[in-house]
């Protein structure tokens, strides 16, 4: 297990500016790296000029009830810190645009339904109606839940083109097919795709896909914290852990504005970066960047948060194959270990 059981408090976790870390700057250079697109995208012309697309995709299983209702309590906060960021503009409300896709189970571990959405919209009142209809959390089956099926119809919500995308998944449990105790499906869903190679589409259409673990239920199941390492990896996300519903705010509000602080890096040092990577390895203009960005005092909105994970080395090594590996099967052949 991952997560280190008999703690006292809760770990702390806030967002606020902060010195730009090096593990932003590292998602910064991986980002420009993985997306020629930015090449030629044009500099906003506004001063907020950034737009945000933010899907929530929810595990609606009987466990979850506590962090459904927190997105219900939160949302307003939510919507008001993001708006109200140096990234876009609260003038404009509509830049902002929410959407809400609900999974369950597969049949016959669930028999009420898979994955259900709501689509973008800006209005804070539409919002809070698409939340009073989320159902409640009920059933799941299996320890595993259906979040590769909402991975996959995230992929076909109304997107805008010109705007920041992040998804945030929410859930206790890991995908079927990735190794995992109690799996239905120990290699998969039959018919559903492969979720290393959605989440490689998300990175094509410049999707970021955060990951809340509500803790310490995620970590008891084998695999499933190493494999959402390196899931969120493919997109340049991050894993959030969340071991109190009460503040989950904070991890979307984080996960969301460290994204825009990301695009706002590269369309800063973009010219920076074109001269630097064609003759560099990746690490060292991460340690140039991160260094320069120190003698400068650059500041950038930030999740700040204690690692409440005992990683080792092979679990490391892990996060890495995940993340690498052409499929499911192919990371589960290489992982050091199972855990």
């Amino acid at each position: 297990m991952a997560y280190p059981v008999g703690r006292s408090s809760l770990p702390y976790i806030e967002t606020r500016k902060a010195p730009v870390s090096e593990d932003l700057v590292k998602r910064m250079v991986y980002t420009y790296l993985t997306d020629p697109a930015t090449k030629q995208n044009v500099p906003p012309s506004r001063t907020h000029g950034f737009k945000l697309d933010l899907l929530f995709i929810l595990d609606l299983t009987g466990s979850q009830q506590p962090y459904i209702d927190s997105v219900k309590s939160s949302i307003n906060t939510i919507c008001a810190e993001i708006l109200g960021s140096d990234h876009l503009n609260s003038a404009h409300p509509g830049d902002l645009r929410v959407a809400f896709i609900g999974f369950r189970d597969h049949y016959p571990q669930e028999d009420s339904f898979v994955t259900r959405q709501w689509d973008f919209v800006s209005d804070i009142t539409r919002i809070h109606a698409n939340l009073r209809s989320l159902p409640g959390a009920d059933g799941g089956g299996d320890g595993p839940e259906a979040s590769t099926a909402a991975l996959a119809r995230a992929l076909t919500m109304g997107w805008r083109n010109d705007c920041n995308k992040v998804a945030v998944l929410v859930s206790d449990a890991p995908p079927h097919g990735i190794g995992s105790q109690g799996d239905y499906w120990p290699h998969g869903v039959p018919g559903v795709p492969d979720p290393l190679d959605l989440a490689r589409e998300m990175l094509q259409k410049k999707i970021t896909l955060h990951f809340v673990a509500c803790e310490p239920s995620l970590s008891r199941f084998h695999n499933a914290l190493d494999f959402y390492r390196g899931l969120t990896r493919i997109t340049a996300g991050i894993v959030v852990p969340l071991l109190d519903a009460r503040v989950m705010s904070t991890c979307i509000i984080g996960s969301a504005l460290e994204s825009l602080a990301i695009q706002d890096l590269v369309n800063e040092y973009r010219e920076t970066l074109e001269e630097l990577v064609p003759s560099r390895e990746p690490s060292l203009v991460v340690k140039y960047l991160h260094a320069l960005m120190r003698v400068r005092g650059r500041t950038a909105d930030q999740l700040i948060m204690e690692n409440i994970y005992a990683m080792s080395d092979d679990r490391k090594e892990n996060v890495e194959i995940w993340s690498s590996a052409r499929n499911l099967a192919d990371a589960k052949a290489r992982l050091r270990v199972s855990l």
